[in-house]
């Protein structure tokens, strides 16, 4: 009797499914707590989606005409620029934002006619242009992450110092498993 690549897939994934109930069924209660993070991360992901942080910040710095999408296009500029002066591309920011390049380059069309962002001259051949902060862009991008990180530390203020220090180590160690954008 013939087994269709369906058989197989499913075979497959009765296998996956058994073991990872096995090694759940070993640590009851270290998978108890990888349950809580995981909902708490699925909360987290919800709130990034909805941008709810960067809505925020940018409506109490009055600018609720810009899309909280465009400042991450700010910092990819950014972050770019300060990595490698003059390499700010449409294709670097797709790269640090994590996006298809046809969605950056949406973004970064946006964010120029927005005022944000400025293509200019490459410095060492000028018929490739490259992506540049206005000042109002790098401005915006400034205020917005220091009004943001005010907001974060205010939410932490009842944390100890060391609850806080543990608490920056633990994630920066978790969030080893995120793949690197692009």
């Amino acid at each position: 009797m013939s087994s269709t690549p369906e058989d197989e897939n499913r075979r497959r994934l009765d296998r996956l499914i058994t073991e990872a109930r096995r090694r759940l069924a070993q640590e009851p209660d270290r998978a108890a707590d990888v349950v809580r993070i995981d909902s708490a991360l699925g909360r987290i992901r919800r709130s990034m989606a909805r941008q709810s942080l960067g809505r925020r910040v940018l409506s109490e710095l009055g600018v609720t005409d810009i899309d909280p999408g465009l400042v991450e296009v700010l910092h990819a500029i950014a972050s770019t620029e300060a990595e490698e002066p003059g390499a700010a591309s449409i294709g670097m920011v797709a790269q640090a934002m994590g996006v298809d390049p046809s969605q950056a380059s949406r973004l970064v069309r946006e964010a120029v006619a927005a005022g944000l962002v400025m293509r200019v001259a490459a410095p060492e051949d000028a018929r490739r242009s490259v992506l540049r902060l206005s000042e109002f862009g790098a401005a915006l991008m400034a205020g917005t992450r220091d009004h943001k990180l005010a907001l974060l530390l205010e939410h932490f203020s009842d944390w100890s110092e060391q609850d806080l220090a543990e608490f920056a180590r633990l994630l920066a160690s978790f969030s080893s498993i995120a793949r690197p954008s692009g």
